[in-house]
């Protein structure tokens, strides 16, 4: 698997991206907005550059079949029913309406592409897994901003580091992309606030949509382009450890049984983080075990063979507890019948 990063649209090279699994980024706000879109359950999204289009395209639609959506200088277009903002979207707008979407993205899809899917850090696992499905080289497309050069960088770190069976070849512009993502790590919010369009979504009111938008894997929708339409893509359901018949035939059994998803791919690069609490209470329970009843581990000692008999340690009964304590005092009817003794 070859990965290829493009840092701007316009140096896309069609040659490159014909055979491969593109994805495109622009994360503030674009394919985020779009993705809650089809999360919540819209029939599908058409991509404008300009408002005069989206609004052809929606007037060819049945009445109350769809929506127009679209931003100028990142507020709503007057008369338009939504925003560049994704949390306009909600499930009772959306939901099975074709939502008709200007937007002066840069993000352009490359002509003779056979696979081409939006992403942003709230559907990461998801691309990922689209990316591993179709099995092809993979070439990210951002939209020019560094939050999409972030979220490239992020998935060829993953890809790169978790597909340890097959052979990858990461292209000078993914290298650079996993380094440009590295500041980043564990931070995309304060990352993503400190950025020029970060700076002015704020002035302008739309700092929520910033902490949407830096959540990773918020929800699980892939946009994929069908046609000249963006749809969500039918993605299998995740692979469990355990198969779902014999987790029924165990249950049958009435034996209990625990079915886990994993829910991201390992990553040496990206340990799960350990609390201090945690990691304190661990260590006391070691120092516990070691240093039970006094005992020290001689780690020079032979190792104990088959057949020879090991003395089981001698079990000393502890002394019985004295009926009165140091500070209890007698009753008086005990000290008489002391005296007639």
């Amino acid at each position: 698997m070859k990965i290829t990063v493009y840092f701007q649209p316009k140096d896309v090279k069609v040659t490159v991206v014909q055979n491969a699994t593109v994805v495109m980024a622009d994360v503030l706000r674009l394919t985020t907005s779009i993705a809650m879109y089809l999360y919540h359950g819209a029939a599908g999204v058409k991509l404008f550059s300009d408002p005069g289009s989206a609004k052809k395209a929606f007037e060819k639609l049945k009445r109350g079949e769809g929506l127009l959506a679209g931003e100028r200088d990142m507020d709503k277009i007057p008369g338009f029913h939504l925003g560049g903002s994704p949390l306009d979207s909600t499930r009772e707008k959306v939901k099975d309406r074709w939502i008709c979407i200007s937007s002066p993205s840069l993000l352009r899809v490359p002509p003779k592409t056979k696979y081409v899917l939006l992403g942003s850090f709230i559907n990461l696992t998801d691309v990922y897994d689209s990316c591993l499905r179709a099995k092809n080289d993979v070439v990210v497309i951002c939209a020019g901003q560094p939050e999409d050069s972030a979220f490239a960088g992020m998935l060829v770190d993953y890809l790169q580091s978790t597909l340890l069976d097959t052979p990858i070849e990461l292209t000078d512009s993914a290298r650079e992309a996993i380094v440009r993502y590295k500041p980043w790590q564990g931070k995309l919010h304060d990352a993503m606030k400190e950025t020029a369009e970060g700076k002015e979504l704020i002035r302008k009111g739309y700092a929520k949509d910033l902490d949407l938008a830096s959540k990773l894997n918020k929800v699980s929708a892939v946009p994929y382009l069908k046609e000249d339409s963006f749809i969500k893509e039918d993605t299998p359901r995740p692979r469990r450890l355990l198969d779902e018949a014999k987790a029924k035939a165990l249950a049958a059994k009435g034996k209990s049984i625990k079915i886990t998803v994993p829910l991201f791919p390992k990553n040496p690069e990206h340990p799960t983080p350990v609390s201090e609490k945690k990691k304190g209470a661990a260590g006391q329970d070691d120092k516990k075990g070691a240093d039970k009843k006094g005992e020290k581990i001689d780690k020079n000692a032979p190792l104990a063979k088959k057949g020879d008999k090991v003395e089981k340690p001698v079990k000393v009964k502890k002394a019985p507890k004295p009926m009165f304590g140091k500070k209890t005092t007698a009753n008086p009817v005990v000290k008489l019948i002391k005296k007639v003794k």
